[in-house]
């Protein structure tokens, strides 16, 4: 009966396979799990499909760790294979996007069901919340570098005290993540799946539940968009020009989360020094190149500019550029926060919107 309840089918199409769901889940997406203990979430989701062939299961142990810690765990990679998923072994959270296996991938879906970094302490001991909140902050900015357009990022949390203090929803909001909602978990929507503690003796036994949420996040400006399209689908079309005014993006910033999946070619005009250069991607943000065009990758260009704007704003944009006067008023913007207050003001350096340069 809960089989029944949990997967339902959409016949997508005369000739094509049924659309499964699983919850949130579609036999449509491509799914990443992370932190698996028994590989039953993910063993669920395949059998509820019919494939696995979509779905990429991880976990931090080893495989020689993982079927000895966990009964069914054997069983559950064989028929996870049988059934066509991947998976995947010593995959840590904090660090998977420079996996070898998983950095060339982009997902519709990223799930993390109750995160935990170790049972060294108390659960409400302070520094124990610090760890668990580490954890969850490195995951999200990881996943994020993992999505692909329209995709979510999905972690199932308790929400009672102590570990309400997490906060995961400032953790995914550090890291340009945008919160779509939450829902009510509950273990029978996932026919199979058995969550373990996955540490000590006792990790194959199964953790009270208790209250808990799936949140899901999506990145921030898509989810912007997605809000601006549905109040105003015209507004996107006007705002889709890249213009250059002293050598200044001036609506370069407010709209390139519209160009994520563009590659730019970028010339710049330096009216300082009276040349033109084009930029090229360097270790520290981006490097001048004399007499070039080069096709900067817009979502490259992009992270440079938003995680590192004291970088890309100070030394490798206006220095670069020569505009000392621009440069100034910026040294003390020492948060994101302030630097997107002035790009939302002005939509571009207010110095140079004024025409003192």
């Amino acid at each position: 009966m809960a089989d029944k309840q949990a997967v339902k089918q959409v016949d997508i199409g005369k000739g094509k396979d049924k659309e499964k769901w699983v919850k949130h889940y579609s036999s449509q997406h491509h799914i990443l799990l992370v932190g698996e203990g028994d590989l039953s979430f993910s063993w669920c989701l395949a059998r509820s499909f019919g494939s696995g062939y979509k779905i990429v299961a991880s976990s931090l142990d080893s495989y020689d760790d993982v079927i000895q810690k966990y009964k069914k765990a054997k069983s559950n990679l064989e028929s996870l294979k049988e059934l066509g998923a991947s998976t995947l072994h010593g995959v840590d959270a904090t660090k998977m996007k420079h996996h070898l296996s998983l950095r060339m991938q982009k997902f519709d879906r990223i799930i993390f069901n109750f995160p935990h970094a170790g049972f060294y302490l108390k659960e409400d001991n302070n520094i124990m919340i610090d760890m668990h909140k580490e954890l969850v902050e490195k995951f999200f900015e990881n996943a994020n570098d993992m999505l692909q357009a329209n995709g979510e990022i999905h972690v199932t949390h308790k929400t009672s005290p102590p570990f309400c203090h997490w906060n995961i929803l400032e953790l995914a909001r550090r890291n340009y993540l945008g919160f779509i909602g939450r829902d009510d978990f509950k273990i029978e929507d996932y026919p199979g799946y058995r969550n373990k503690r996955g540490e000590g003796d006792r990790c194959d036994m199964h953790f009270p539940l208790g209250e808990c949420s799936t949140f899901k996040f999506t990145s921030s400006h898509t989810l912007k968009r997605s809000q601006q399209l549905q109040g105003n689908p015209m507004e996107i079309q006007k705002r889709q020009k890249i213009t250059f005014d002293q050598g200044i993006p001036t609506n370069f910033i407010m709209n390139s989360k519209y160009f994520s999946d563009h590659r730019l070619t970028f010339l710049a005009v330096d009216f300082v020094e009276g040349a033109s250069h084009s930029f090229g991607t360097c270790s520290r943000g981006f490097t001048r190149r004399s007499n070039s065009v080069n096709e900067v990758p817009m979502s490259e260009l992009v992270r440079h500019m938003v995680r590192s704007p004291e970088v890309f704003m100070h030394e490798n944009l206006y220095k670069f550029h020569g505009l000392k006067r621009i440069n100034q008023p910026f040294s003390n913007v020492d948060s994101l926060s302030q630097h997107r207050e002035i790009v939302r003001r002005y939509g571009q350096h207010p110095e140079g919107r004024r025409g003192l340069v």
